[in-house]
């Protein structure tokens, strides 16, 4: 099969398409067809080394896909050469304490696809059968693995950490980000007004097409002071943020008296100075999350292909065009998600 290797850390330039071995199912594993792949900031980070999650190499990135079942190992039941599937990147162990709880995206003993198992940069992957889930008919591949993460994740902070409901006010940073475009669509969903930030006019125009009810680009405005001024000093319920760094300390002026902060990431700043009197006197809860359920991802593909939300692509490559993906990624031009297409 055809595959982009990883031989070493560094730049795009490392991404190598070549020949390899197809993978082999193993007793319990499902071998699935990649008819499309995400290109993820994880993705990135682990190409340079500075993800957190131990990897060897050769290695195979690509944390998200969609395609099908091409064959399946001794004992697979569940799934049949042809049925339509997505993987789900937290490989559970389904056994631990937390997975018998139901807990399997905090499961103890987790792999993560494309981090520390081979991923889906490649024509194939491999995976056990109970991590897969279900691709509804109508549901075509690239609005599939658009979908899965971005919405899943989303969902996840939003609705099921967050507990937003109808007539609050949130915050989602980065509209341009798919966790950012992702998180206005289900906050819109909800019912919530929605106010978001990006570093452009253009992104912000683009967010309101989405959903968004007002804009705050963060090179010209800061997004406490304008979050408070367009809600008449009071602050949002709830605020999204996947960014780190000084816009966490922004997105936390943000907030109202017992609002509530939902952190998927930290691209700009892993370790942030945060004054916790702020915190203890106006009440305000942090949760950290961004490993969804199978469940999750279920509700928000269906939710996709019944149309009421929408996947945002920016642009789609070619298998062999990863590094360029990679390139535009980087250079924060990106609306949305970009999709391989092997």
């Amino acid at each position: 099969m055809k595959a982009i290797v990883l031989h070493r850390n560094g730049g795009p330039e490392q991404m190598k398409y070549e020949s390899i071995a197809t993978p082999e199912p193993g007793p319990g594993e499902v071998l699935v067809r990649t008819r499309a792949a995400g290109v993820n900031h994880v993705d990135i980070d682990i190409r340079n080394g500075i993800s957190g999650m131990e990897g060897r190499f050769p290695h195979i990135l690509g944390v998200d896909a969609a395609g099908e079942v091409a064959k399946v190992g001794a004992g697979v039941t569940q799934w049949k050469k042809g049925d339509r599937v997505a993987p789900h990147f937290v490989l559970s162990c389904g056994t631990c304490a937390n997975c018998l709880k139901g807990l399997e995206n905090i499961c103890l003993r987790f792999d993560i696809l494309g981090a520390t198992t081979w991923g889906s940069y490649a024509e194939y992957f491999k995976v056990g059968q109970h991590h897969l889930v279900r691709l509804p008919d109508n549901l075509g591949y690239d609005d599939a693995v658009s979908a899965y993460v971005p919405f899943a994740t989303a969902w996840e902070a939003l609705i099921t950490v967050g507990k937003l409901s109808a007539g609050e006010t949130v915050l989602v940073n980065a509209a341009g980000s798919g966790v950012g475009s992702a998180g206005i669509q289900v906050a819109k969903l909800a019912g919530a007004r929605v106010i978001t930030s990006a570093g452009s006019d253009t992104k912000l125009k683009r967010a309101r097409a989405i959903g968004a009810d007002h804009g705050i680009n963060y090179r010209k405005k800061k997004i406490g002071d304008a979050t408070l001024k367009l809600t008449g000093g009071l602050g949002v319920e709830i605020a999204l943020d996947m960014v780190g760094g000084d816009t966490l300390k922004e997105t936390i002026k943000a907030l109202a008296p017992g609002g509530r902060l939902v952190t998927v990431g930290a691209h700009a700043g892993e370790v942030v100075s945060v004054d916790f009197i702020e915190f203890f006197r106006k009440h305000i809860s942090l949760h950290g999350c961004g490993r969804s359920t199978k469940a999750i991802a279920a509700q928000v593909l269906q939710l996709a292909a019944d149309g009421k939300l929408k996947p945002v692509i920016h642009k789609r490559f070619k298998l062999k065009d990863a590094g360029e993906a990679h390139r535009l990624l980087e250079s924060r031009t990106v609306f949305g998600r970009l999709v391989l297409n092997p």
